[in-house]
């Protein structure tokens, strides 16, 4: 408690801690199980912290909406449950972006959330308050979600592993949930976890993708211990970016040394990449975000033009802005063309990835970047890229699909700011994807402490 309380001020990850009476009685409890010799979970005693988009009883939950932001929540997430069952000690909330819409968590009831490596930077979003609390050391493992790169790119601005898992392989009941409202966002958001290494990504997994244990309707039951790596050669394509746009040179230059060290081992490279419509992609994958937000949005007339004009205004995407908005107000049987739409594109990943293990691609176009204004462009290596290209082309497109894709890191830039990888795999293959990501890490330094964070006398 001691670390957070003297760390956290200044890089404002968790938003709503825990009563610290709260915390140790509910420590001691954990302490007389281990005498009484009771049977221990996987997570017995650890104390986490959680993204402020999962119900966790007795503790607020905004989902980054500020007439949210003063909520407590009377239940827990069906995730939150399974991390509580097996032990956990859930001490507080992570902050987020508003409206869980950003790769900065910046609001304005909580504030903004920083770097731990250079408190000018951003923590990445809309899950960055997560991925800061795992790379301070406020929280060993953490619950992130992820639609448009929502857990891969603070996993690779804070110098983390993160995992977007298989689309449906992890329950959203519970996350994103407005009170009294059915429970929304079915497709494409994707819960997941963070942590500094993937063994420990590989433990949530077996906690959080336990679909045999805890049986929901809607979930397969997959045993994540099923699907392994046979440890054989490896066939690896990989991208220097994705739809062509540009990345930073010295990312670029630390992306090719990580695999230029791959190269010297008996696996084989391709240079390759799915084919497909991206503006296409780009406006359908809003559609059913539009559609499914829609459910829990308030019945006002012109909502999905003002659903058009925030975005518009604030990320100056007119693409992501047109399908949101249409999303708004479409039929069901428009809806319906949507998720076929999904489905046929998912088939277009699936088939390129059958030819391979995984493939191994940049997050985005550069490392976390300065504190600025939402929708402003940046310079890449001299040129301008917009906002949402510059990130959301990597991210967006990949998500909809509904694979997996682990982020690691691979190091860092000279400035000091580490930079990561994302690795893909198709379907189903959560666990031989981490497998596979664990073997890789052996190539690089993994987790390294944030220059900011002091170590406490007591943490």
């Amino acid at each position: 408690m001691n670390h957070i309380k003297e760390n956290n001020p200044r890089v404002n990850a968790i938003c709503d801690l825990k009563n610290e009476e709260e915390i140790l009685k509910e420590a001691l409890l954990k302490d007389e199980d281990i005498k009484l010799g009771k049977q221990l979970g996987l997570l017995h005693g650890l104390p986490l912290t959680i993204k402020d988009a999962f119900f966790v009883k007795g503790l607020k939950n905004s989902n980054g909406d500020p007439l949210l932001r003063n909520y407590i929540a009377t239940e827990d997430a069906e995730l939150i449950k399974r991390l509580k069952n097996e032990g956990a000690i859930i001490i507080g909330k992570t902050n987020t972006a508003l409206y869980c819409i950003d790769w900065q968590s910046t609001n304005f009831w909580n504030g903004q959330t920083n770097n731990p490596y250079d408190l000018s930077r951003v923590a990445g979003g809309s899950s960055g308050g997560s991925a800061v609390s795992v790379s301070s050391g406020f929280s060993p493992l953490e619950l992130g979600a992820d639609a448009g790169g929502s857990i891969r790119v603070p996993a690779h601005f804070n110098g983390i592993c993160g995992l977007r898992p298989t689309e449906n392989y992890l329950s959203n009941r519970g996350h994103l949930k407005v009170p009294n409202k059915p429970q929304g966002r079915r497709h494409i958001v994707t819960p997941g976890p963070f942590a500094k290494n993937i063994d420990d990504l590989m433990l949530m997994m077996e906690v959080l993708g336990n679909n045999s244990k805890y049986q929901l309707a809607e979930l397969p039951e997959v045993n994540f211990n099923n699907s392994e790596w046979d440890k054989k050669p490896l066939k690896i394509a990989y991208s220097e970016s994705i739809n062509n746009i540009e990345v930073d040179k010295e990312y670029l230059f630390i992306f090719k040394e990580f695999l230029d060290k791959i190269k010297k081992e008996p696996h084989n490279f391709n240079d390759d990449h799915p084919v497909y419509n991206e503006k296409k992609a780009y406006v359908e994958y809003g559609k059913i975000m539009g559609f499914e937000m829609g459910i829990n949005s308030p019945k006002v007339p012109l909502l999905s033009t003002f659903m058009y004009l925030f975005l518009r205004l604030k990320y100056r995407d007119h693409l992501w802005a047109k399908g949101m908005a249409l999303g708004q107000r479409l039929s069901n049987i428009n809806y319906g063309k949507a998720i076929d739409y999904k489905d046929q594109f998912s088939e277009i990943y699936n088939t390129f990835l059958t030819n391979y293990d995984i493939w191994i691609t940049p997050v985005c176009s550069f490392e976390a970047y300065k504190h600025q204004r939402t929708g402003k462009p940046f310079i890449v290596n001299g040129k301008k890229i917009a906002y949402t290209n510059a990130i959301g082309s990597f991210t967006f497109t990949s998500a909809f699909s509904g694979h997996p894709i682990v982020v690691i890191p691979i190091g860092k830039k000279a400035n000091g700011m580490p930079v990561g990888i994302q690795i893909h795999s198709r379907k189903w293959t959560d666990k031989k994807l981490l497998e596979i990501a664990k073997y890789l890490e052996t190539f690089t330094n993994g987790f390294e402490i944030p220059k900011t964070i002091t170590v406490a006398n007591n943490v």
